[in-house]
């Protein structure tokens, strides 16, 4: 293939994943409600070696924070919504101040540049865990996802940048571990992402010594290619 046939291709590429990302999220809903005790979900996780990591592309594979309403980002919603108090922001919807409590660090933070919002299940181990197979517009959603308060969380910016794209076998926070596990569960399930042999047995052993609650999980539709 020609240079010049290369790189329309790779305009042409930028540019839809530009036009996803600016477009509101598509209206896609799940009425499949489950509930299921926690050690069980961890039991119902299909497992598969991870898949495609050598294909990875953050931006060009998941986007980025798109508007929700109000010209606010998702980022910005979440950080309303967990907000122990009302938030202040500047003119371009920028959270500025508030109260967070950040479970991984059992830590209050005021400054909402002190924060940063946490994808439960990182976008990385989305990927190589069965998202490689979805459609963008499904990745994106997966990225904004405001419809389970266990996929994005804030929280201290420390952990998050420690934390990384690991999963519970080489990460888990020092605070609210029952609290992680059952979210790591809980996204893993509503998206229909696979679990490889270590993590299910690492999931297994952290839940046994904590509670066994019954959790509500709402199952995303999924899109493949």
């Amino acid at each position: 293939m020609s240079r010049t046939r290369l790189a329309i291709g790779s305009l042409l590429t930028a540019a839809a994943v530009a036009a996803a990302i600016s477009q509101p999220l598509p209206a896609v809903a799940s009425t499949h409600v489950i509930h299921v005790r926690e050690r069980a979900a961890i039991r119902n996780l299909p497992v598969a070696a991870h898949s495609h990591a050598g294909s990875y592309d953050r931006t060009a594979d998941f986007g980025d924070w798109i508007e929700q309403g109000g010209g606010c980002d998702t980022r910005a919603v979440v950080l309303k919504t967990e907000s122990l108090k009302p938030t202040t922001q500047n003119s371009n919807c920028t959270i500025e101040t508030g109260k967070w409590f950040s479970y991984y660090d059992a830590t209050t933070y005021t400054s909402g540049s002190a924060v940063q919002i946490d994808h439960t299940v990182p976008v990385e181990n989305v990927w190589i865990s069965g998202a490689w197979r979805w459609t963008q517009a499904t990745r994106v959603r997966y990225y904004n996802d405001l419809g389970d308060s266990r996929t994005l969380v804030a929280v201290d910016s420390h952990d998050n940048e420690s934390k990384g794209d690991q999963d519970p076998t080489t990460w888990i926070p020092a605070h609210g571990k029952c609290r992680y596990v059952r979210s790591w569960v809980a996204v893993k399930t509503r998206w229909h992402l696979r679990v490889t042999a270590q993590e299910k047995s690492r999931l297994s052993q952290l839940a046994a010594s904590c509670p066994n609650p019954t959790l509500t999980i709402t199952r995303a539709v999924v899109l493949y290619h």
